[in-house]
């Protein structure tokens, strides 16, 4: 287990038992995580090895489902039915796209997997269901948003304004679904607008542009080039969209326009250059990109030799992961930890200002209820506690409280 999925099925357990989302625990994210670990937990009858276990299985199938969802994209685009297996094993260019869901938890899956649904149910003919699943995105991840923006945008290339009021109905009432529980059961709505909204807005990541640059050839390992293959797919469908060129159809300005959007998150918003996992949004749609080089390639021949290509990539960065050391250093995986281990947080023990706190693993296997909401201690929760010269045993500020502070300087 990951420290991050021990903190979504933490969050998720405590819910269920008394806690209170952005009160008792401190989280930067929409509640639809937290929701969706909840009901996993009361499913799982409190047995947190079987809760882990549902938490797994759902990662799985969250892969499975993307990796259909990006062949059928490709297939709509291109009629192709090559480019679209191509495109689907091309997620698996970033080795940690299959490693990731044995250990827990992880929001970026269910954004690209809502997300794409989203196009998908649009694209039969189900605009609420796409509004629904579009905002769904956004709940597991605020960067979601363009997936309803890509909604409601073919909507209106389409003029189709009885699709245009069901997206946005269908939108609207899952987004009420969502939040109740914030206002009703939690009564923490102040403190969601502060950590959801306020929080991200007010800690930036200053990464330099070459530093993640680096990073992703690191994570991507052999698999560097087809990343460039795929931004040439989506280069190409970009200027065949602009200059009315023979492109695959009027409506397929949403694939570059959703890889511009985590293009730019990635290289000047949000990319934590330690870890691969903030690509997986950006992937989905790299991927695209190479299944339309796929269907562009003239003969059967090359297609096959793009494949083989391809596999062998898979073999070395997946089977191998990262050719184990030879190159690049094998995807970074959490070991086996005795619980021993787990009663002090290496990170907290480097920082002698902050106390001493159990791992959030350790706080997870043992149905702990944490005596204060700051008990992650992320980076961004850091940097937000000394922006407003909190410390990690106060409470979650509110939004007044968090407006005057900010306002002081």
């Amino acid at each position: 287990m990951t420290s991050d999925a021990a903190i979504f099925e933490h969050i998720g357990w405590y819910i269920t038992h008394g806690g209170r989302l952005y009160v008792d625990a401190w989280e930067p994210k929409l509640p639809l995580s937290y929701e969706t670990t909840g009901v996993l937990a009361v499913l799982s009858g409190g047995d947190m090895h079987r809760f882990h276990l549902l938490s797994v299985l759902l990662m799985i199938v969250a892969v499975c489902a993307i990796v259909g969802l990006v062949a059928i994209h490709v297939h709509d685009l291109t009629g192709n039915d090559v480019a679209a297996a191509i495109a689907g094993l091309s997620l698996f260019l970033l080795p940690g796209f299959a490693v990731r869901p044995a250990y827990g938890y992880k929001a970026k899956y269910m954004v690209v997997l809502c997300g794409l649904l989203a196009v998908y149910l649009y694209t039969r003919e189900y605009p609420a269901l796409g509004g629904a699943a579009a905002a769904a995105s956004v709940g597991y991840w605020q960067a979601g948003a363009v997936f309803p923006l890509i909604l409601l945008g073919l909507a209106v290339q389409q003029r189709n304004r009885r699709a245009l009021v069901r997206v946005v109905v269908g939108g609207l009432a899952f987004t009420v679904a969502m939040v109740l529980p914030v206002f009703v059961l939690w009564g923490s709505a102040s403190q969601m607008v502060v950590q959801a909204v306020l929080v991200p807005l007010a800690t930036g990541e200053h990464t330099p542009f070459l530093a993640r640059l680096v990073a992703g050839v690191v994570h991507f390992k052999w698999a560097s080039p087809f990343v460039l293959v795929g931004g040439y797919g989506l280069a190409r469908l970009t200027w065949k969209q602009v200059t009315g060129g023979d492109a695959v159809g009027r409506s397929t300005w949403w694939v570059p326009v959703g890889a511009a959007w985590f293009a730019f998150l990635i290289f000047f918003v949000d990319f934590e250059t330690g870890g691969y996992t903030d690509l997986i949004p950006g992937l989905a749609f790299v991927a695209i990109g190479v299944g339309i080089v796929a269907a562009r390639l003239r003969e059967r021949r090359f297609q096959w030799s793009l494949g083989g290509a391809l596999a062998a990539v898979l073999v070395v960065n997946v089977a191998l992961l990262g050719s184990v050391g030879l190159v690049f250093s094998p995807v970074e995986t959490p070991g086996p930890a005795p619980m021993s281990d787990l009663e002090t947080d290496d990170y907290t023990q480097e920082h002698a200002a902050l106390e001493t706190r159990p791992d959030v693993r350790y706080v997870y296997w043992n149905k702990v209820r944490p005596s204060t909401c700051h008990y992650r201690l992320s980076l961004m929760e850091l940097r937000w506690l000394d922006r407003i010269g909190s410390t990690p045993g106060d409470r979650c500020v509110d939004l007044a409280t968090a407006r005057s502070t900010l306002a002081r300087g």
